[in-house]
């Protein structure tokens, strides 16, 4: 085969700003290479920050300068460097002059088709108030157990601690050591839930060793006249708490929200909150089982018991500060990405789409789970080609290092229109500035 570089069509890159031409792809090679290309970057151009779980890489600069990053490691490069990039590298380029890279790829085989994005077996619990099912979990004792692929019938936790890197994301795994930092779930209550508060990570550590809790609510249905709790109408000493917890009146100083489809609530450690019956809703949060209930309608458990009440531990973990709005503003806009959240615990995005939608999420650096709140849909991963179905109410987590992937509506009406799926994506936001932390904390407050 001889082929002039003139002759062949440019086609863009996935990772910046650049130009490619693909010499020999691997359905040519027929072998383990995945393409040999000349790529064409311009000054000012960058490929951005990315890694491959399965791949190495080799890149020899045949004109121009380069500023190259290695797992963090800057290096300048100039005219006849060669770059070797292995397997779980974080690797980004910028051009300092016009510049002209042949790039050769190779598939490790060892690690060929390992990670994908994994379903999940489900994980059902009925409580005294209705039921919940746990979609995605580290939670030891109650943990997810895999359902497709390599992995199927391993619990999630014994997976991460294979490759906690590569699912985790390198810096999720250091800051969580190699546990799964989110919860998520699917609560449908069919009666009042206790009123309740969690801990903070402090307190949560102090009195129990584990971390704290905050959550997201994301309303999937309610009946006409639905509310919930979250949140202080009027401030309340500590003394006044208790009073309000022995005499039965603690809901007369909550806030009450009536509310519907699509309504998003943040709950930080330390609020006030309580679902009540008629809503169906999406709970995403913190991987902590830590719940002060303070108050339970004095009905009993299902072991016709009555439940046991948190009073102290709850005055000590209540944020009492009265706020001057609790329901989250929704940023859903129609066929697009929407950021819902931005917190110092995880990030949330709203993805809604009647045609196939590429999401790009490795500059974060972190595992992505996706809840499917409606519409059938299939999640293909750029790199790798796997094609995965997630039905409407199903989740998937998608490894950190293939968080390059496809989502693409499968479900059709009778008369053949495709109809809309719409996803939460959770993740953890490794890329955001300390400044953008505070910013979007306290503006969600």
């Amino acid at each position: 085969m001889i082929r002039k570089l003139s002759d062949i069509d440019p086609v863009p890159i996935v990772h910046g700003s650049a130009e490619k031409h693909v010499l020999v792809d691997s359905n040519e090679s027929g072998c383990s290479i995945t393409q040999i290309a000349i790529t064409d970057v311009k000054r000012g151009e960058v490929i951005f920050a990315h890694m491959h779980t399965d791949i190495q890489e080799g890149f020899y600069i045949l004109e121009g300068e380069l500023s190259v990053v290695l797992d963090g490691k800057k290096t300048v490069c100039g005219k006849d460097t060669f770059v070797y990039v292995d397997k779980c590298t974080w690797h980004e380029m910028t051009a300092l002059q016009d510049s002209r890279i042949m790039s050769v790829g190779c598939v490790v085989e060892a690690s060929r088709n390992k990670l994908y994005p994994m379903l999940f077996k489900p994980n059902c619990k009925t409580l005294v108030w209705g039921t919940e099912d746990w979609t995605v979990s580290g939670v030891e004792g109650n943990e997810s157990v895999v359902e497709n692929g390599t992995w199927a019938n391993y619990r999630l936790n014994d997976v991460i601690r294979r490759r906690p890197a590569e699912i985790l994301g390198k810096k999720t795994a250091m800051d969580y050591h190699d546990s799964l930092p989110l919860l998520t779930k699917i609560i449908d209550a069919k009666q009042d839930l206790s009123i309740q508060v969690h801990p903070d990570n402090e307190m949560a550590e102090r009195e129990h060793h584990k971390s704290g809790k905050s959550e997201m609510w994301y309303i999937l249905d309610a009946k006409p006249g639905s509310f919930l709790y979250a949140g202080l109408k009027q401030h309340v000493t500590p003394d006044e708490y208790r009073q309000r917890v022995a005499d039965g009146t603690i809901c007369d100083v909550l806030s009450k929200h009536y509310v519907s489809k699509g309504d998003v609530f943040y709950l930080p450690a330390g609020r006030i909150h309580a679902i009540c019956g008629g809503i169906k809703l999406a709970e995403i949060q913190q991987s902590s089982n830590i719940t002060y209930r303070i108050y339970d309608y004095n009905r009993p458990g299902l072991d016709g018991k009555p439940r046991a009440l948190h009073t102290e531990l709850a005055s000590k973990a209540i944020d009492y500060t009265v706020y001057p709005e609790y329901r989250t503003e929704s940023r859903d806009s129609g066929y697009t990405a929407s950021e819902l959240l931005n917190t110092p615990f995880f990030s949330i995005n709203v993805v809604q789409t009647a045609f196939e939608h590429h999401r790009n999420m490795m500059k974060y650096d972190s595992f992505v789970i996706l809840m499917n709140l409606e519409g059938d849909c299939n999640v293909r991963i750029r790199t790798t080609g796997d094609v995965v179905p997630l039905a409407a109410g199903a989740s998937c987590l998608i490894p950190a290092a293939i968080a390059d992937y496809y989502i693409t509506p499968t479900s059709f009406s009778k008369d053949g229109v495709v109809q809309t799926t719409k996803v939460l994506e959770a993740f953890i936001n490794n890329h955001k500035t300390i400044g953008r932390i505070i910013s979007d904390f306290l503006r969600i407050k």
